[in-house]
């Protein structure tokens, strides 16, 4: 079976721990990173399915950390879900340029955000017979 793993990535703990809980469904190891620092080194040493960056965070912000992320090319192809304060357009497209596939402003659904993950994950492959 193929690991599917996402990488939930803010420097606030409860938002952590929101995330998890909503994605604890989509049948997928749930990392998480508390700076965007520590979320680049996870990603380099572990095979991560899905990122989801808040923007702004002590260390790096979200943007800076795509940006360095896509400069890879292991990683230019990663579905990347930006999670954002209200009212930064500027964000969207900065995000859109870095190709990332979702945005979801603070508060956001949990419902919302679990079901779009399940359509950017890819799908799990079957155990063999």
């Amino acid at each position: 079976m193929t690991p599917r793993t996402i990488l939930i990535v803010d420097d606030e703990p409860h938002m952590l721990r929101l995330v998890a809980f909503a994605l604890k469904s989509v049948g997928a190891t749930l990392l998480t990173a508390n700076s965007g620092l520590d979320a680049l080194q996870l990603i380099r040493e572990q095979q991560v399915s899905l990122a989801i960056f808040d923007v702004h965070m002590k260390d790096i912000d979200g943007l800076t950390a795509l940006k360095e992320l896509r400069a890879d090319p292991a990683h230019q192809k990663l579905p990347v879900i930006l999670l954002t304060g209200a009212g930064e357009t500027h964000v969207e497209e900065q995000g859109r340029a870095l190709g990332v596939q979702a945005f979801f402003r603070k508060p956001f659904s949990p419902a919302q955000l679990a079901a779009r993950v399940r359509e950017l994950l890819p799908p799990a492959a079957a155990p063999a017979a």
